[in-house]
């Protein structure tokens, strides 16, 4: 996972490293206690919603609350009601 986030955030280095990898832990422990789901790291959706919750985190470490925020809640908060509704029937 960190170096797809990596690939992601466009970051070649291994500066971050650190970071980034406690962002993922946050972002699974998020994204299961939003869905009631175990992440799942083959499932696209997951992925996207941990990729989105850890650009935030990573590009806005200051805690002023900026304009951007509202786009992220509605972005992630969609993925998280498809991912807790969501069920292997559905899944292709």
């Amino acid at each position: 996972m960190l170096d797809e986030l990596k690939q992601y955030l466009h970051i070649y280095g291994d500066d971050e490293d650190i970071i980034l990898s406690s962002l993922i832990l946050v972002a699974k422990d998020y994204l299961e206690k939003g869905t009631g789901k175990a992440f799942d790291e083959m499932n696209p959706k997951h992925k996207l919603a941990l990729y989105l919750f850890c650009a935030h985190q990573y590009e806005n470490r200051n805690p002023v609350v900026s304009s951007n925020t509202k786009t992220l809640e509605y972005s992630l908060n969609s993925l998280i009601f498809q991912i807790k509704w969501e069920t292997e029937e559905t899944i292709t």
